[in-house]
């Protein structure tokens, strides 16, 4: 007897072989959503897209944006805790002191702008009810009341306020035009200064240590441009804050670079002869009896060698000995670039300092990018996160650490470097 016709079975496959596309529907179809219809084996694709290895140049932006975001809530919160004083009270910070003294200048003469009573009557005018303590003095030099001078029509806070945008286009400049490296990476150099707390300390402060700053990088640019006489008139910025470069010249004069040096001690002439003529014996007078009085306060040597030998002839002794090694290390580095050389200056004159205060230390941003120039190793390089670290908690560490961090990247600047002549090759 004949068999019924069967209709014939299609092979059996499990649900999960997506090796089979129908072209007609299905979930594997192509349609809309663009699934493939290739019999194509999409596991081995698959495995290869989980399974490979991350590139180090996507690694490398995933850490620089990770640190980008870091630097910036770090410093939001930080600016925010630092800049609390202005908030509450826009004269409390040092550059009230300097508004003081153009004041004075203006309505008594300039020859009476370190008169002690003077500056305690419109002390206690502008702040009154505020304590005029023994850090409440007007101890810079003439050229910075000087400045001051065009701002003051506006009142002593408007004149805060102008000034420390001024103070944050100079800190954009001077990393503008020192900052290492490229893309992201050098923005990171931006926003790690902006979140440095010394360096927003100052800010607050209204402290001039960032304009320095530029005044020692903008020396460096056109000495490197072939203008060694503008770039030592340049550097005579340092007037309005002379500690924290005072070494710069000295150690460029070591190092062969007289035409800066000869240009600073020019300018620097000039601005004292200017301020000799305008404040008289009886302003040099008033001034020297400030400076013997600052002398005895201890926080304006808590962060100096004072702090580990005491104050007196054993911080003097100091000072010269640092002054000498920054001067020898100078002659033994003079075949070096001159960004290591101005570095080598900031770093003596911040060693060698008995005047020195948490905020001075915002000089040291420029004397690292100017040291990163060089191309040091990269465990140098790590050395520097020890200062900033250092740095960044000096309040609650104490001085030594910083100093001793300092110490160590003084060293490092001083002992010149060792290279083959590949080396010199390409960094030439």
């Amino acid at each position: 007897m004949p068999q019924a016709w069967e209709c014939p079975r299609a092979p059996e496959r499990s649900v999960f072989d997506i090796r089979v596309v129908r072209s007609a529907g299905g979930n594997n179809a192509d349609g809309p959503h663009g699934r493939p219809r290739s019999g194509e084996d999409l596991r081995p694709r698959l495995e290869r897209l989980i399974l490979r290895p991350i590139d180090n140049s996507v690694l490398r932006n995933l850490g620089l944006a990770a640190l980008a975001w870091f630097l910036l809530i770090a410093g939001a919160i930080t600016a925010w805790w630092v800049f609390a004083p202005i908030r509450q009270d826009a004269l409390d910070n040092d550059l009230t002191l300097v508004y003081i003294g153009t004041r004075i200048g203006l309505d008594h003469g300039w020859a009476h702008i370190y008169s002690l009573d003077l500056q305690h009557q419109v002390f206690a005018q502008l702040r009154p009810g505020v304590p005029f303590g023994d850090g409440e003095r007007f101890l810079s030099p003439p050229p910075a009341a000087w400045l001051l001078v065009p701002l003051t029509p506006a009142g002593p806070q408007a004149a805060f306020f102008v000034w420390l945008a001024l103070l944050v286009a100079a800190l954009v400049s001077a990393w503008w035009l020192a900052a290492p490296g490229t893309g992201l990476a050098r923005y990171l150099w931006l926003l790690g200064a902006f979140a440095w707390y010394p360096i927003l300390y100052s800010l607050s402060l209204g402290q001039p240590v960032v304009l320095v700053m530029l005044g020692v990088i903008a020396c460096w640019r056109l000495a490197e441009s072939g203008k060694p006489y503008v770039a030592g008139a340049v550097l005579g910025l340092s007037v309005l804050k002379p500690q924290v470069a005072l070494a710069v010249p000295l150690v460029l004069l070591a190092a062969g670079r007289w035409r800066i040096t000869a240009a600073w001690v020019v300018t620097m002439g000039l601005l004292g002869v200017a301020s000799l003529a305008v404040v008289g014996m009886q302003g040099v007078n008033d001034y020297r009896s400030l400076l013997s009085e600052a002398q005895g306060v201890v926080n304006n040597r808590f962060f100096t060698w004072a702090y580990v030998v005491g104050p007196g002839p054993a911080s003097y002794a100091v000072e010269v000995v640092v002054i000498v090694l920054g001067v020898v290390a100078a002659y033994l580095n003079r075949g070096a670039g001159l960004a290591r050389i101005v570095a080598l200056g900031l770093l003596t004159s911040m060693m060698s300092a008995t005047y020195w205060h948490l905020q001075d230390f915002a000089i040291l941003a420029g004397a690292a990018w100017l040291f990163l120039r060089d191309q040091p190793p990269n465990w140098q390089r790590a050395w520097l996160a020890v200062v900033a670290i250092t740095a960044e908690l000096a309040w609650p560490l104490g001085p030594l650490p910083i100093l001793l961090a300092v110490a160590v990247w003084f060293a490092m600047v001083a002992i010149p470097r060792h290279e083959s002549k590949p080396a010199l090759a390409a960094r030439a």
